[in-house]
């Protein structure tokens, strides 16, 4: 039996050169401004989460939303600040890919993630809506994962990019674009570069996009699950004014939940 060092260093891997934390252990303002310049940088994302909306592609309220329910303590000034960032950070990902700079976006969303809202189910509503819309880009890939399919090393999330081509001489050849992984975790975010660890993140993502229901039965999927709420609103909804009887229109509250269904196609 070794010091306890001893056994933390038989712990570390034995080249961590291309790994490691970032250098903020929350996901903090810092942390958000890096990964927007690594979007900024990239031909290609890919992204996976299992419970939420994957960051790209939420809306405000929704970030918002998620924002308080994972930092419950978090004072509210810092909530509009971290939102007001990543939706900054949503923004610049949308212009990349309209104006053709992203080469291609792949999403894929657990079940988890499209059924349950964290607390304010028109923001949610309004969040699939946007993801209807974000899936008819010709660029945009969208794909549910069935809540019994089992990730791959039980994985929640991560985050690939394929970042831009360099090189140091312009006539010289093409260097081959990089590829990086992120993820985070309750110890803070942590990136690689690694060859292997990279590898074995796609190969995850690709494990699971076979599982995945087609981007078709996804967006039919999103549909349903929006129809349903939208039903359960109309029989629940407190602001109705219709009388048994009646031949007039109830008037809820305008909500994302009671506007008539938008056309997913851009």
């Amino acid at each position: 039996m070794g010091t306890t060092e001893d056994l933390i260093r038989q712990l570390r891997a034995p080249d961590q050169r291309g790994a490691g934390r970032i250098e903020e252990a929350e996901y903090g303002v810092p942390n958000v401004e890096r990964l927007t310049r690594i979007d900024n940088a990239a031909k290609s994302i890919r992204s996976w989460n299992s419970r939420c909306i994957p960051g790209l592609l939420q809306t405000p309220e929704y970030m918002m939303g998620l924002t308080q329910a994972t930092n419950p303590h978090l004072p509210l000034m810092e909530v509009r600040k971290r939102t007001l960032l990543k939706s900054a950070r949503t923004q610049a990902f949308m212009r990349r890919t309209m104006t053709g700079e992203l080469g291609m976006a792949w999403f894929l969303v657990g079940e988890q993630g499209i059924i349950h809202s964290t607390r304010d189910t028109n923001a949610h509503a309004m969040q699939l809506r946007h993801l209807l819309t974000m899936s008819g880009h010709a660029k945009i890939m969208i794909q549910v994962l069935p809540a019994h399919k089992i990730p791959p090393a039980l994985s929640d999330h991560f985050l690939l990019w394929g970042l831009e081509e360099e090189s140091a001489d312009p006539d010289g050849p093409r260097i081959p674009p990089q590829r990086m992984g992120y993820i985070e975790t309750i110890m803070g975010g942590w990136y690689s570069t690694r060859l292997d660890d990279v590898a074995r993140m796609h190969s995850a993502f690709s494990d699971m996009i076979r599982e995945a229901m087609s981007p078709d039965d996804s967006r039919t999927f999103i549909r349903e699950v929006l129809a349903s709420w939208r039903a359960l609103q109309s029989r629940t909804s407190p602001d109705s004014t219709t009388e048994p009887g009646s031949s007039s229109p109830a008037t809820p509250t305008t909500t994302a939940l009671e506007l008539p269904p938008q056309h997913p196609e851009m």
